[in-house]
């Protein structure tokens, strides 16, 4: 079991511990250690998953940043690989979201917003990666076996419509929003899970949260997208048209596309559908 491997890597440097999985905003391999001092989360993953290097370059570039767990150790086995990082308090905020707390709710869209533009995008690129992810826009696969080509075709069209250039890459989380955050009683916000990060358009990040809104919270995206992005326009100066945010959307939604290749055939089709659905939503019209 994870959990007896996690106590036998860690017994000798952190005593005894109880490792209790943890979900809401962390992914399914991840643990507090319980009974460490300080509290501490252990992600497990397999060693040829290039996602947790990513991350921890990541967690590394952000160590001062105040808005991501601090990384304590990052160890390899044969088979698998462990980072350890600080427990941060909150509460996810996609509970905060399912619990219909809409005052709670906006609170943590303009926290959301504020963080985004001020903390993380606000990272610009200068030709050195820092060992993370840089945008690959104009190198993925559209045409995979399981998407129909229809659907690729349209999506092709509206991503030639964007200049995807370096000079205006900053800092990208790669799957920000509610489900990847804490929010604390203090309104201090803590964004999880950086295994997606890359140096790209910052309006990958900024269609996603729209996308994510509209597509899981459709009544609120009329109040939460505009929201969302009159906040982080205050900090920042990026504007951009329907066809932009469509083509960021479409690109994030390829990028999953990508990496379901060998996933059970409803996963695929899950999201082949939400391509569809991506294609045929004017997404802009829920953020003005």
């Amino acid at each position: 079991m994870t959990e007896d491997l996690l106590k036998e890597l860690f017994k000798e440097q952190y005593g005894d511990f109880h490792p209790v999985r943890l979900n809401g905003g962390y992914t399914n391999e991840t643990f507090l250690l319980n009974g460490t001092s300080p509290p501490l989360v252990a992600k497990v993953a397999r060693s040829n998953n290039q996602d947790i290097e990513n991350e921890v370059n990541s967690l590394k570039l952000l160590h001062d940043s105040g808005i991501s767990p601090i990384l304590h150790e990052h160890k390899e086995t044969i088979n698998l690989q462990v980072t350890l990082s600080e427990f941060c308090e909150g509460q996810n905020g996609q509970s905060i979201v399912d619990h219909n707390d809409l005052e709670r709710t906006r609170v943590l869209y303009k926290r959301m917003a504020a963080i985004l533009a001020k903390s993380i995008h606000s990272r610009k690129y200068a030709n050195d990666s820092y060992g993370i992810r840089t945008s690959n826009m104009n190198e993925l696969n559209y045409h995979l076996a399981f998407v129909p080509e229809v659907l690729a075709e349209q999506s092709m069209d509206f991503l030639k419509r964007v200049n995807d250039l370096p000079a205006e890459w900053v800092l990208i989380h790669g799957d920000y929003g509610v489900h990847n955050v804490l929010l604390s009683e203090a309104d201090h916000l803590t964004v999880l899970d950086w295994e997606w990060a890359e140096w790209g358009n910052p309006l990958s990040d900024v269609s996603w949260v729209c996308w994510f809104t509209h597509l899981h919270y459709k009544e609120y995206a009329k109040s939460l997208n505009p929201l969302f992005i009159e906040e982080y326009q205050h900090f920042s100066q990026t504007n951009f048209s329907s066809d932009e945010l469509k083509a960021y959307c479409l690109y994030k939604v390829w990028k999953v596309l990508n990496k379901l290749d060998h996933s059970p055939l409803e996963d695929q089709q899950e999201w082949v559908r939400r391509l569809e659905w991506t294609l045929q939503t004017d997404i802009f019209d829920f953020v003005c």
